[in-house]
């Protein structure tokens, strides 16, 4: 019933990188790993998040969460805002410098759930995707959503 599926990149538009693969589990168990903040660095496929967070154990649309990251060796906090919670379906998370991070959890045919994960910068200056790009922030950031799927596509085989 599940086959070995690769990380696939997929064009969501514009300003936007995205990644899907299929994963052995139903929607709901997803939903309540993505929706739950405080779980987080359990997705994290490029080593940044802590386990460390402060806000509600499910998030839903306008709810606010801290986390604590670490990237470039520094140690720094973050207030996410939530823009999107259709349960089992979508979450979304809005960052300070106003990209999105989105899951998507689609109920697959023969079983499993097809899951993106999108870096959503379509709201975010000019200025600030110049400096993405001088500092490879969105490279990087492909490079670890390719991770994170993979991640989760091996937890759940």
């Amino acid at each position: 019933m599940y086959s070995s599926h690769e990380v696939t990149e997929v064009d969501t538009g514009p300003y936007t990188i995205s990644y899907r693969t299929l994963v052995a589990a139903e929607p709901e168990q997803l939903w309540k790993l993505a929706s739950n903040p405080h779980r987080h660095h359990e997705l994290d496929g490029g080593g940044t998040l802590s386990t460390k967070v402060t806000g509600p154990e499910e998030l839903a649309q306008g709810d606010t969460f801290n986390i604590w990251m670490r990237q470039f060796g520094l140690p720094y906090t973050l207030t996410m805002r939530v823009v999107t919670a259709h349960t089992k379906r979508e979450i979304a998370w809005q960052h300070p410098g106003k990209h999105i991070w989105r899951w998507t959890f689609e109920p697959a045919d023969d079983g499993g759930t097809w899951v993106t994960e999108t870096f959503d910068y379509t709201q975010v200056t000019p200025l600030m995707i110049r400096g993405f790009n001088w500092m490879g922030i969105l490279k990087n950031n492909a490079k670890n959503m390719q991770a994170s799927l993979t991640q989760l596509q091996q937890r759940f085989t």
